[in-house]
């Protein structure tokens, strides 16, 4: 696990990010929440359920509390409840809606808890990338969905700098190596294969920011040891 690695990089570069575990620290009212708004909304559980495509087994017993409260079922729900999510994660009992930098780190801590995250996993996807990024194929898609996807991402700050360096870096380039390593970040960040879901925002990004993060510094080594 890359955790702490992570941790200390979002206090530099406002990075952060979700995991489909954490602790759940106070009472849990989702049941009577969700319940209130699905009479709110002359709407079943079964209907919830088709539309969130999450099984009506598992939605009842997360709303009963037999099992975990499952952050990326609580955010399909809130979008087809039309609430904002930090009320059904409040209700779900988890500690939400702090705003100073420790308690921000604490609260990226428990959602990292139990996730199958680790800087081993997204170097081996950018590995694959970077051989795709060889081929025209590779390379006309980044330029094809580079900027869609860019404006996806609302906001400032050092990843979104990062990014943006990369693609123009990767366009002006006239190293082989140096294009192939700067598209393999480019590569995961355009393609739908992210181990946390970006529609989580702004805390889906993390794992993008961490391979943008990887290829950065390698396209620096690189770079560094062409140029001596």
């Amino acid at each position: 696990m890359c955790v702490d690695e992570v941790l200390r990089n979002d206090q530099h570069q406002n990075i952060t990010g979700v995991s489909n575990e954490m602790e759940q620290k106070g009472p849990n009212q989702l049941e009577d929440t969700v319940k209130s708004l699905l009479k709110q909304r002359s709407m079943s559980l079964r209907t919830l359920s088709k539309r969130t495509d999450i099984d009506v087994a598992s939605i009842s017993r997360m709303l009963s509390g037999k099992q975990k409260a499952n952050p990326d079922y609580l955010q399909r729900i809130a979008v087809e409840l039309d609430v904002p999510a930090d009320e059904l994660f409040r209700a779900a009992g988890f500690d939400v809606g702090r705003t100073k930098s420790q308690d921000s780190l604490d609260f990226v801590r428990e959602l990292l808890n139990g996730q199958e995250f680790s800087k081993q996993a997204i170097e081996m996807e950018l590995a694959k990338y970077e051989d795709y990024a060889r081929t025209d194929e590779g390379a006309n898609l980044i330029v094809e969905k580079f900027l869609e996807k860019r404006q996806q991402v609302s906001g400032t700050g050092a990843f979104i700098e990062q990014l943006d360096k990369m693609y123009n870096g990767f366009l002006d380039s006239n190293s082989d190596e140096e294009r192939c390593i700067l598209g393999s970040g480019l590569l995961y960040f355009v393609l739908s294969t992210d181990m946390i879901p970006d529609y989580i925002f702004p805390i889906g990004y993390i794992d993008d920011a961490l391979a943008i993060q990887i290829t950065w510094n390698r396209f620096l080594l690189i770079h560094r040891t062409t140029n001596e």
